[in-house]
C-alpha cells in the first residue's frame, strides 16, 4: 500500500555530518514540514531519474513527444581527470551545475559536433 503525500515546495535540505545522507525538508499542500532522509546511493540514483521522470512529464502535458526541457548554459569548464579523462561541468544561471566526464575521442567527438551545429553519438544501451 502506497500512502501519498502531494509536495507543494521545497524548503531546504541538511548534509548529514558525515556524507553519507541527505533531508530534503519540504512543505506538503497543508504546509506542514516533512524530513525525506536518503542515503546517497538512493539520492544518487534519485538524480538520475529525475531528468527522465521530468521528460516524462513535460510530453505528457503537452503532448508533444519531441518537447524537451532546456536550461540555460552560462558557464562550462574542461579539466583533466584521473585515467585520461576530461571532466567537463556545465552550469546554468540559477546555480545548477553537472560534471561529465568524456574520453579524448567523446571530448572531440562533442566538440566536432558543436562546430558542425548538429550531432549525436549513436546510444550504447
Amino acid at each position: 500500500m502506497t500512502i501519498d503525500i502531494e509536495i507543494q515546495r521545497l524548503v531546504n535540505f541538511e548534509t548529514a555530518t558525515d556524507g553519507t545522507a541527505v533531508k530534503l525538508i519540504v512543505a506538503d499542500v497543508a504546509n506542514r514540514e516533512i524530513g525525506i532522509i536518503l542515503k546517497i546511493e538512493t539520492l544518487t540514483a534519485l538524480l538520475m531519474t529525475l531528468p527522465a521522470m521530468a521528460s516524462s512529464a513535460v510530453k505528457r502535458a503537452h503532448n508533444d513527444p519531441s518537447m524537451r526541457i532546456t536550461y540555460p548554459l552560462r558557464e562550462f569548464e574542461i579539466e583533466f581527470g584521473p585515467d585520461n579523462l576530461r571532466i567537463l561541468t556545465i552550469g546554468t544561471p540559477d546555480g545548477f551545475e553537472v560534471s561529465f566526464s568524456l574520453t579524448e575521442d567523446l571530448s572531440l567527438e562533442l566538440g566536432q559536433a558543436h562546430l558542425n551545429g548538429a550531432g549525436q553519438r549513436a546510444k550504447t544501451h
